[in-house]
């Protein structure tokens, strides 16, 4: 049975959602992401108001919960697979795995049936694999 520490699950999904929120920002990738996807402010704000945003986010955090709890098992997986690996290669691999595998390629839907620029989705894949590497060092750290 693997030692999953659910402190570390909890902290990497709470790091992992503050990156999004530090991400989707206008201090960093927030403009760039609206007119990736030709919406205007004044078109998000009315989006905004019309979503419950406490919903959205719980969801978002539940998700960012769930995936923290996966990648704690493939880390551990890793671990066993790869003894001799330190704990920072294992949670960057791991995380790495975990956006190129599923993530990467999972939004390319974006850009081929949806019609999302090239921008959005490197915007977008960008958050994931900077949030799940992070992800991965943290759940290897605490182990």
């Amino acid at each position: 049975m693997y030692d999953i520490n659910y402190l570390a699950i909890l902290v990497s999904a709470i790091v992992f959602f503050a990156i999004g929120a530090l991400w989707y920002s206008d201090s960093l990738f927030g403009k760039s992401w609206r007119a990736a996807m030709s919406k205007t402010d004044e078109e998000f704000e009315k989006e905004r108001q019309e979503t419950n945003m406490g919903k959205s986010f719980g969801l978002m955090f539940l998700g960012s919960l769930i995936m923290a709890f996966v990648t704690a098992h493939l880390v551990d997986i890793m671990a066993v697979a790869y003894p001799t690996a330190t704990k920072l290669k294992l949670g960057l691999v791991s995380g790495f795995w975990v956006w190129f595998g599923y993530i990467a390629a999972y939004v390319l839907t974006s850009v081929a049936f949806e019609n999302r620029s090239w921008k959005y989705y490197f915007i977008n894949t960008g958050y994931w694999l900077v949030g799940v590497l992070i992800m991965g060092t943290i759940l290897t750290a605490w182990n």
